[in-house]
């Protein structure tokens, strides 16, 4: 959901036009985004902002943060949109709001291409328990569905890389 990687915020901050987007991978740039959003409110009279809930905001740095069960902070108690918010309208003079989408943008129908990848992955799963093939899960690579062992698949991060973080500033225009 954006705790470690930004992959949702990024394609969300991508497909839906987003001015700015903030992410765990990237040092947050709080005064460009600042200087960057009142160029936009000058424009076009709003601006979007997308953030990971897993940014490292500059207010955050000295926060001793409560943590659950498995070590990991608690996401909800740093309020992140709001904190955002907050930051942008004190930077900008600019009337911000926030809203917190949560688990809601993992909702939705499936696509056709979502209907096929799981024919596709079942049907691969299905001929590795046939072959006795344990300890191996099917994926998509390319666009082939191939075996890979799950230590390989679990044993990294996979976060959104420079690539992607300067397709992504090339939209925020």
């Amino acid at each position: 959901m954006g705790r470690h990687a930004g992959w949702v915020a990024l394609f969300t901050g991508i497909a839906g036009g987003a001015d700015w987007t903030l992410l765990p991978e990237m040092e947050p740039e709080m005064d460009a985004m600042h200087k960057h959003l009142k160029k936009v409110w000058d424009r076009k009279k709003y601006g979007l902002v997308v953030a990971s809930e897993g940014v490292e905001l500059p207010q955050f740095k000295n926060m001793k943060e409560e943590k659950d069960a498995f070590g990991h902070m608690i996401l909800r108690k740093r309020a992140v949109g709001d904190t955002l918010a907050a930051e942008i309208e004190k930077q900008t003079g600019i009337e911000t709001r926030s809203a917190v989408i949560g688990h809601m943008q993992r909702g939705g129908s499936p696509t056709l291409f979502d209907r096929i990848l799981g024919t596709r992955v079942g049907i691969k799963a299905a001929d590795l328990v046939k072959e006795g093939k344990f300890g191996m899960m099917a994926c998509l690579q390319g666009n082939k569905i191939e075996a890979v062992a799950l230590e390989e698949a679990v044993s990294k991060l996979k976060i959104v890389d420079g690539e992607w973080w300067d397709l992504a500033k090339v939209l925020f225009k």
